[in-house]
């Protein structure tokens, strides 16, 4: 397959080269404290080289070179020097800030000797050559400073011509020039990283050309692959990696679609469905991929015809006709003329409702125990007295239901306590009155019994009485007094 080449990073995103840590904010502030101490250390040993150090330390020649008469040119000529020092110091902290002495050679070191030599002047109170001297390193630090941008701009154009010819060395060197200049230039930081990755690269490139010299094509794309993923910006790995897996992939075409064709004509629809999704992944839009498609579409298809037909059969003698209904309505997706699933599913959907009534019963027997229920039943057996005898289980079901009908048609003897004040009655049976103890019979089912008694509280109980347990018995009399 081929590689897809990643693109460089977006402006916003930060590149970290390899190797090396994130800058720390807590670093920065730091760098950035040591620099002000710095300044004012300068500042305050400018003014001590200007008001102190004349007066308290001079060598026998300084004390031999007369000093500037004191009147005004002289003293307008010591202001100015002070105060081109004042700027050139203030721009000197400036640009130590932005790390101009890593990228400003030669003016910065220029710079520094000429207000060396301006400091010298001053300390010998020969104020016009000190005023000269501080404006030359001044001039230089402004020329510096107006020519940053133009510095990165030639940092990054040489650092991008060295990587492209693979002068690794040159490359990283001017990508960190510019990082020196600009620290959170986007280019830089990600040239800076390809040029890192870059020996890396070149090593796995010539172990691809290695591999593919030598025939093996699986070995040349990995490590091609890989020279790739290290930089997605260099064109070669990306292009070597597509002619080889191009190569790769004719190879296994080839094979694909002979172990296809080998596979239909033996029916072998799996082995054959097979190879010709490898084949198709490789070329989906090859004639020869599409032609065996259709072979292969019409030999699977009469296969799944028999295995549908087979797992018909085969839940019809299980008498599950609901899988077996399933089964006919997915041969009848695959060819709408199968006669043999429209027969089928008739017969299926038949037999699903016939046991769906037997099943109404047999899941709660209960319902036997009221008169319209107990004669849907009796006129379901009616219809249905007997099964093929190919279907077992519906033979059961219509037994089962026979005894269950017999049973809840038979009464139970039923035997009722009471004390003889108490007149009692069974909703939907009768009244009965009065009595001590009294027998009588109840077809199953679940019964209120109630008694009555002048001066006392109602009372009200449950009968159940089911089907093969006779002698029930309840005792019902009021006895709590109003």
């Amino acid at each position: 397959m081929p590689v897809k080449p990643l693109h460089e990073p977006a402006k916003d995103t930060v590149l970290t080269p390899p190797g090396k840590g994130s800058i720390q904010r807590s670093d920065e502030a730091g760098h950035y404290r040591m620099l002000w101490i710095a300044l004012a250390a300068v500042l305050v040993l400018g003014l001590a080289v200007i008001f102190i150090l004349p007066s308290v330390i001079q060598s026998p020649q300084q004390a031999a070179i007369p000093a500037d008469p004191i009147v005004m040119p002289g003293v307008e000529s010591r202001d100015v020097a002070n105060q081109t020092m004042q700027d050139w110091l203030q721009l000197r902290a400036r640009l130590e800030l932005a790390q101009a002495s890593r990228w400003g050679e030669p003016v910065w070191g220029q710079s520094a000797q000429a207000a060396d030599s301006g400091a010298r002047m001053l300390a010998q109170r020969q104020f016009s050559a000190a005023a000269h001297h501080y404006e030359q390193a001044l001039q230089g630090l402004e020329q510096l400073e107006s020519e940053r941008n133009m510095r990165l701009a030639t940092a990054l154009a040489t650092a991008k011509q060295a990587l492209a010819n693979n002068q690794l060395e040159t490359a990283v060197e001017q990508f960190e020039l510019a990082l020196a200049i600009e620290t959170e230039n986007q280019d830089a930081r990600f040239g800076l990283a390809r040029s890192q990755a870059r020996p890396a690269v070149l090593q796995n490139m010539a172990a691809g050309e290695h591999a593919e010299a030598g025939g093996d094509l699986v070995a040349a794309q990995v490590a091609y692959q890989e020279a790739a993923l290290l930089d997605p910006g260099y064109e070669p790995p990306t292009t070597a990696f597509n002619r080889v897996s191009e190569a790769l992939d004719a190879g296994a075409f080839q094979d694909a679609m002979t172990r296809a064709l080998t596979a239909l004509d033996r029916g072998q629809s799996g082995a054959a469905e097979k190879a010709l999704t490898e084949a198709s992944m490789l070329r989906p839009s090859d004639v020869a991929v599409i032609d065996a498609r259709q072979r292969l579409a019409e030999a699977r298809q009469q296969t799944r015809l028999n295995s549908l037909r087979q797992q018909a059969a085969a839940q019809v003698k299980a008498e599950n006709w609901p899988g077996a209904s399933v089964v006919y309505r997915k041969v009848l997706a695959l060819d709408s003329m199968a006669g043999f699933a429209r027969a089928g599913l008739e017969k299926a959907e038949a037999r699903m409702e016939l046991n769906r009534q037997f099943d109404h019963y047999l899941r709660k027997p209960e319902r036997l125990y009221a008169a319209e229920p107990l004669a849907n039943a009796r006129q379901l057996l009616s219809a249905v007295n007997s099964a093929p005898a190919d279907e077992p289980k519906l033979e059961k079901k219509i037994t089962t239901l026979q005894r269950l009908v017999t049973q809840a048609s038979a009464p139970v003897m039923v035997t009722l306590q009471s004390d003889g004040e108490t007149d009692v009655s069974i909703y939907h049976a009768g009244q009965l009155g009065a009595f001590m103890s009294l027998q009588l019979e109840l077809l199953p089912g679940t019964y209120t019994v109630v008694g009555t008694r002048s001066g006392y509280r109602d009372i009200r109980k449950q009968l159940s009485v089911k089907p093969g347990k006779p002698n029930v018995a309840l005792s019902i009399r009021c006895e709590e007094m109003i």
